[in-house]
């Protein structure tokens, strides 16, 4: 929940963010990137502040009603201020990415927040769920903190910007829509899950979700990499740059997914039961969690493709309708089939989303990702 509300709090501008910074470092125009970042932590830090508010109020309503769990109740209440240090540190870190300092962005946005809720968990003995909650919202302002620091350090000198509100609401409205279709896709299952099935079954899918994303792994590595280069390289006029890059990276994404999907569909339980002996049992939801993860990978950038070459307006619409999707499929196979059924909803809805946008891509780009044994 804060996960999907953190994203809604930023307004789309997490690759509004990248995308501009990603552009201007060329020409080392501080100036727009200065601009973009202010503007984007101004505008997010007031959205996220209403529905931080927001979850805080109806956290009673949403534990008893929606989950019927009650225990969730005072859980949401402590977790909901970390809504604003989330949003507000994911746009510190795609700022460090369009900067190209991947490893403060990594630190940033994937390790730091962990690593100081396993620091608590562990110095101070934190046995229960409400501790945790505080201490997760905690440790997202001061990774805010630390991503803020490395930012301000790494700046150059401003220079005259020519970033707009208008043109900064021109980009991220349609990217907004992306960023809450793609949260739909991703945690639907879970969501829905969550009203219609045991505790149990939640938990095994939310394991082997987790775990069929680490196949995925490599695409998350390769696109913090990209993805500002085909910013920069679309406003070069450099398209044959853009499909060399594309598909070189589709190239080596599958490479090192492969010999991963492979291990996953061969032995899911084992790795399943590394998690506990009861944990076997969800194998099957490994496997076809990890065979969505796999067309999420060789299907390559296609998103950030389009984004960051402007075309902000057809990732939405394909999102649109891989977003509801999900959504319905969830709806109508999870009581049917339960945690089978939630996990088929959402590699339909992930292998269909990303399908799309590679029709996409040739559309508007000229070329396919998955030819990949033409010569770029």
């Amino acid at each position: 929940m804060v996960m999907f509300l953190a994203a809604v709090s930023r307004v789309g501008l997490d690759n509004t963010v990248l995308r501009f910074t990603g552009a201007a470092l060329p020409d080392h125009n501080w100036g727009d990137i200065r601009t973009v970042i202010q503007k984007a932590l101004f505008l997010a830090g007031c959205v996220g502040s209403m529905v931080a508010l927001g979850l805080w109020a109806a956290s009673g309503w949403l534990a008893f009603s929606v989950f019927d769990k009650p225990q969730m109740a005072r859980v949401f209440q402590l977790m909901a201020p970390g809504i604003i240090g989330l949003s507000l540190l994911t746009l510190i870190a795609m700022s460090l990415q369009g900067l190209r300092r991947v490893v403060s962005s990594v630190f940033i946005v994937n390790i730091c927040v962990n690593l100081l809720l396993i620091c608590a968990l562990l110095v101070l003995g934190i046995n229960n769920a409400e501790a945790a909650a505080g201490a997760y919202s905690v440790a997202t302002f001061m990774t805010l903190a630390l991503g803020g620091l490395l930012w301000w350090r790494g700046g150059g000198h401003s220079t005259v910007s020519t970033i707009s509100w208008n043109e900064l609401f021109k980009s991220c409205m349609p990217l907004w829509v992306v960023m809450l279709m793609a949260e739909l896709i991703q945690w639907s299952g879970q969501f829905i899950a969550g009203a219609w099935l045991d505790a149990s079954s939640v938990a095994f899918l939310s394991v082997a979700q987790r775990t069929a994303m680490l196949t995925s792994f490599v695409l998350i590595a390769v696109n913090l990499i990209v993805a500002p280069r085909f910013a920069a390289l679309y406003k070069q006029g450099n398209k044959a740059g853009v499909q060399r890059l594309a598909i070189n990276s589709v190239r080596l994404m599958a490479v090192v997914a492969f010999p991963i999907i492979i291990v996953m569909l061969a032995f899911p339980s084992f790795i399943m039961g590394l998690f506990g002996p009861e944990f076997r049992q969800a194998g099957l939801l490994l496997q076809i969690l990890a065979l969505g993860q796999f067309v999420n990978v060789v299907t390559g950038s296609v998103g950030y493709l389009l984004m960051m070459s402007g075309h902000e307006k057809d990732m939405r619409n394909v999102m649109l309708l891989c977003g509801p999707l999900a959504v319905v499929l969830a709806l109508i196979l999870t009581p049917m089939y339960g945690a089978v059924g939630s996990a088929i909803a959402t590699a339909i809805a992930l292998a269909s989303q990303n399908l799309l946008a590679v029709w996409m891509v040739k559309k508007r780009l000229g070329f396919n990702t998955l030819a990949v044994w033409k010569r770029a």
